[in-house]
Protein backbone atom coordinates (compact mmCIF):
# COMPACT_ATOMS: atom_id res chain seq x y z
CA UNK A 1 0.00 0.00 0.00
CA UNK A 2 3.07 2.30 0.52
CA UNK A 3 3.39 2.99 -3.37
CA UNK A 4 -0.12 3.87 -3.64
CA UNK A 5 -0.06 6.47 -0.91
CA UNK A 6 3.71 7.80 -2.61
CA UNK A 7 1.97 8.06 -5.51
CA UNK A 8 -0.83 10.30 -4.43
CA UNK A 9 1.76 12.38 -2.52
CA UNK A 10 4.19 12.71 -6.06
CA UNK A 11 0.98 13.90 -8.03
CA UNK A 12 -0.12 16.61 -5.16
CA UNK A 13 3.76 17.60 -5.42
CA UNK A 14 3.84 17.40 -9.18
CA UNK A 15 6.96 15.45 -9.01
CA UNK A 16 6.37 13.21 -12.31
CA UNK A 17 9.40 12.25 -11.80
CA UNK A 18 9.20 10.10 -8.73
CA UNK A 19 6.36 8.44 -10.83
CA UNK A 20 8.77 7.45 -13.44
CA UNK A 21 11.61 6.19 -11.11
CA UNK A 22 10.63 4.17 -8.34
CA UNK A 23 6.66 4.50 -8.73
CA UNK A 24 5.24 3.06 -11.67
CA UNK A 25 6.11 -0.06 -13.78
CA UNK A 26 7.50 -0.03 -16.91
CA UNK A 27 4.35 -1.53 -18.39
CA UNK A 28 1.67 -0.21 -16.39
CA UNK A 29 -1.87 0.16 -17.34
CA UNK A 30 -4.22 3.12 -16.43
CA UNK A 31 -8.03 2.62 -17.29
CA UNK A 32 -9.81 6.19 -17.43
CA UNK A 33 -13.29 5.56 -17.84
CA UNK A 34 -15.90 8.06 -19.60
CA UNK A 35 -16.75 9.45 -22.91
CA UNK A 36 -14.70 12.21 -22.54
CA UNK A 37 -11.62 13.65 -24.47
CA UNK A 38 -9.36 12.24 -21.69
CA UNK A 39 -10.72 8.64 -21.55
CA UNK A 40 -9.41 5.78 -22.42
CA UNK A 41 -6.21 3.10 -21.73
CA UNK A 42 -3.04 4.61 -21.23
CA UNK A 43 -0.23 1.81 -21.59
CA UNK A 44 3.64 2.57 -20.55
CA UNK A 45 4.96 5.12 -18.34
CA UNK A 46 5.00 7.75 -21.39
CA UNK A 47 1.49 7.28 -21.85
CA UNK A 48 0.53 7.54 -18.73
CA UNK A 49 2.52 11.00 -17.52
CA UNK A 50 1.03 12.48 -20.83
CA UNK A 51 -2.22 11.88 -19.44
CA UNK A 52 -0.79 13.17 -15.96
CA UNK A 53 0.30 15.95 -17.67
CA UNK A 54 -2.68 17.06 -20.07
CA UNK A 55 -5.02 16.71 -16.74
CA UNK A 56 -2.96 19.03 -14.36
CA UNK A 57 -2.65 21.37 -18.15
CA UNK A 58 -6.37 21.14 -18.37
CA UNK A 59 -6.71 22.24 -14.73
CA UNK A 60 -4.11 24.77 -14.62
CA UNK A 61 -2.39 22.42 -12.70
CA UNK A 62 -5.22 22.62 -9.79
CA UNK A 63 -6.40 18.67 -10.04
CA UNK A 64 -5.82 16.89 -6.67
CA UNK A 65 -6.32 13.71 -5.43
CA UNK A 66 -7.29 13.33 -1.53
CA UNK A 67 -7.00 9.81 -0.29
CA UNK A 68 -9.38 9.41 2.42
CA UNK A 69 -9.30 5.23 3.05
CA UNK A 70 -7.41 2.21 1.79
CA UNK A 71 -8.46 -1.27 1.38
CA UNK A 72 -5.62 -3.70 0.81
CA UNK A 73 -6.08 -7.10 -0.35
CA UNK A 74 -3.17 -9.24 -1.22
CA UNK A 75 -1.96 -7.28 -4.73
CA UNK A 76 -4.72 -5.07 -4.82
CA UNK A 77 -5.60 -1.59 -3.24
CA UNK A 78 -8.10 0.70 -3.38
CA UNK A 79 -8.14 3.82 -2.63
CA UNK A 80 -11.07 5.85 -1.99
CA UNK A 81 -10.60 9.66 -2.46
CA UNK A 82 -11.92 13.13 -2.77
CA UNK A 83 -11.12 14.38 -6.27
CA UNK A 84 -10.96 18.29 -6.68
CA UNK A 85 -9.93 20.98 -9.46
CA UNK A 86 -10.90 24.06 -11.34
CA UNK A 87 -10.36 24.72 -15.29
CA UNK A 88 -11.84 28.27 -15.82
CA UNK A 89 -15.18 28.50 -14.53
CA UNK A 90 -15.70 25.16 -14.26
CA UNK A 91 -15.13 23.17 -10.94
CA UNK A 92 -14.90 19.29 -10.33
CA UNK A 93 -15.50 18.30 -6.47
CA UNK A 94 -16.21 14.62 -6.67
CA UNK A 95 -15.09 11.64 -5.13
CA UNK A 96 -14.40 8.49 -6.37
CA UNK A 97 -12.63 5.01 -6.11
CA UNK A 98 -8.75 4.43 -7.78
CA UNK A 99 -8.19 0.41 -7.75
CA UNK A 100 -4.51 -0.74 -8.15
CA UNK A 101 -2.72 -3.38 -8.94
CA UNK A 102 0.80 -3.59 -7.42
CA UNK A 103 4.14 -6.20 -7.97
CA UNK A 104 7.08 -5.75 -7.23
CA UNK A 105 6.93 -2.46 -5.16
CA UNK A 106 5.85 -0.51 -8.23
CA UNK A 107 1.78 0.26 -9.50
CA UNK A 108 0.92 -2.07 -12.76
CA UNK A 109 -2.67 -1.04 -12.96
CA UNK A 110 -5.11 1.68 -11.93
CA UNK A 111 -8.73 1.77 -12.79
CA UNK A 112 -10.74 5.19 -12.38
CA UNK A 113 -14.63 4.88 -10.55
CA UNK A 114 -15.65 8.21 -10.22
CA UNK A 115 -18.86 9.21 -8.37
CA UNK A 116 -20.25 11.36 -11.31
CA UNK A 117 -17.90 9.93 -14.23
CA UNK A 118 -20.02 12.60 -16.22
CA UNK A 119 -19.28 15.16 -14.18
CA UNK A 120 -15.36 14.70 -15.44
CA UNK A 121 -16.52 14.21 -19.01
CA UNK A 122 -18.06 17.70 -18.86
CA UNK A 123 -14.77 18.93 -16.81
CA UNK A 124 -12.48 17.42 -19.06
CA UNK A 125 -14.55 18.68 -22.56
Amino acid sequence: MLVVRETYDALAKGNLDDLRGSLLADDVVFHVPGRGALAGDYRGKDEVLNYLTRLGELSGNTMGYEPESFLVDGDRVAAMVRVRGERGDRRLEDHGVHMFRVSDGKITERWSYPYDPYLFDEFSA
